[in-house]
């Protein structure tokens, strides 16, 4: 269901609104006028088939009443493509250990894989704290979305979309390099740990009910690394 509050609509909005409602003279009517107008049109049909909770419009309009045929005629309102005519791939850093990549293939590039019956995956290159890492995730035609997991630290993280084919490979797309986050805490553990109490919060919202630490590779090293130095001691 679509819903909009027509009274954060522009006076253009609103006056394409009112015309398709039918509302005379909407053209010279100004925004309270428009607004005033509209209200009353929907609630004259709320009462008419108030049986339906579609049907309680309010200060709203909705798809119910068919907006959805024509909303695209909407000011600034346009269509969106099914397919997109570009060949791109985006990567998106989630939190310090995971990324969201997301891409598409032009009709073009995706008919000529298909047809030429080339594999396509992921090769994901991460630079962390001076080192150079590389790795490949299989992927079908039809994929267009991933999630990936990273190292923390200084550095960076890119995804290129390739497809290969008797040792044919070709690169059709690169994302922007990602800036990696680096753990504070892991940098700055003297401070945690001279700290009870910010130890304790830091922890407890990722330890289970039964005491354990939930999966995450940032608070087994920090835990690890207070473990080694007080055997050290």
């Amino acid at each position: 269901m679509i819903l909009v509050n027509i009274e954060s609509l522009s006076l253009s909005e609103l006056r394409s609104i009112a015309e398709q409602e039918g509302i005379e003279d909407s053209p010279i009517l100004d925004r309270e006028e428009l607004i005033d107008a509209l209200r009353e049109r929907y609630e004259d049909d709320d009462e008419a088939d108030s049986g339906d909770a579609n049907t309680r419009y309010l200060s709203g309009i909705t798809d119910f009443r068919g907006i959805g045929d024509y909303v695209g005629g909407l000011p600034g309102v346009v269509d969106l493509p099914d397919d997109y005519s570009e060949t791109e791939i985006h990567l998106v850093l989630r939190n310090c250990l995971w990324a969201y990549c997301y891409w598409t293939f032009s009709q073009q590039e995706a008919d000529e894989i298909a047809d030429t019956g080339r594999s396509v995956y992921l090769s994901v290159a991460i630079m962390v704290d001076g080192r150079m890492d590389r790795f490949e995730v299989p992927a079908a035609l039809g994929d267009s979305e991933w999630n990936l997991s990273i190292p923390y630290g200084d550095g960076w993280a890119e995804v290129s979309l390739v497809s290969e084919k008797d040792g044919d490979r070709r690169i059709h797309a690169v994302s922007k390099r990602i800036q990696l986050i680096d753990s504070y805490w892991l940098r700055h553990r003297d401070e945690m740990k001279s700290s009870d109490m910010l130890y304790r919060i830091y922890l407890s919202m990722l330890t289970t009910k039964e005491g354990a630490l939930v999966e995450n590779q940032v608070v087994e090293d920090i835990v690890e690394l207070f473990r080694e130095e007080d055997i050290a001691k």
